[in-house]
């Protein structure tokens, strides 16, 4: 029996069509393309991520982390070097590197709008919780990448999104710089590191059990359609 978004009873969540493979792959270099949706969707996010650390509100920050765009450019890494494709981990990593720099400069701006708050609700000053963090982000990977697949569990996207850290480690590393914290923004670029590369790993050995290498043709098909929308 079926039960709203849930699996049917006995079903291997590691068994997905081929139809659910080149869905996710389409939806995929849909979702992260570098338009202005994604931009204003991550420019939004910032001002309120930004916001929530500035007055040290988590409920805020938490709902900046839902509206921020980051984690399919990440998936969109993962699914490339899944599949043996360069373009997509190419295409992946250059969207990360530009909304990085976009967040670090949109919290930056916002400390110097508003002054900066010298405590902060998401990150002890250890390398215990940059590790922790790390386990989280590996999870999470794992997690989004089985929801954005099957579409049965795709509620666990919303929890995956509050689960990641990417955006505040950021953010705070602009707030830091405005202070001229080095030290601090050294340590939440080490933190950003670890949530990203384990985001990475998880969804890199979700792609590969889900034999995604098997929709390699999708994934070059889909390369050669959004460079020709490029050009």
């Amino acid at each position: 029996m079926t039960n709203g978004n849930n699996l049917k009873k006995g079903e291997n969540i590691l068994q997905v069509t081929k139809a659910e493979q080149y869905r996710t792959v389409a939806e995929l270099f849909q979702k992260s393309q570098p338009d202005s949706v994604f931009y204003t969707l991550l420019t939004l996010a910032v001002i309120i991520v930004s916001s929530g650390l500035l007055i040290n509100n988590s409920f805020i920050v938490i709902g900046g982390m839902l509206v921020a765009p980051v984690l399919t450019p990440v998936m969109l890494a993962a699914l490339g070097l899944a599949v043996g494709q360069t373009k997509p981990v190419k295409d992946g990593a250059l969207l990360i590197i530009r909304s990085s720099l976009l967040i670090v400069v949109g919290g930056l701006v916002m400390s110097f709008v508003f002054g900066s708050n010298q405590h902060n609700l998401f990150f002890e000053n250890t390398m215990r919780t940059a590790i922790l963090y790390f386990i989280v982000a590996i999870a999470s990977g794992v997690a989004a990448t089985l929801a954005w697949t099957r579409k049965e569990i795709i509620d666990a996207v919303t929890g995956t999104a509050i689960a990641l850290s990417l955006v505040p480690p950021l953010v705070l590393i602009g707030i830091r710089l405005g202070n001229l914290d080095f030290e601090l923004a050294r340590y939440y670029f080490l933190v950003f590191l670890f949530n990203l590369l384990g985001t990475l790993v998880g969804s890199l050995v979700t792609f590969t059990m889900l034999k995604f290498y098997k929709s390699e043709q999708k994934v070059v098909q889909e390369v050669k359609e959004h460079t020709n929308q490029a050009e």
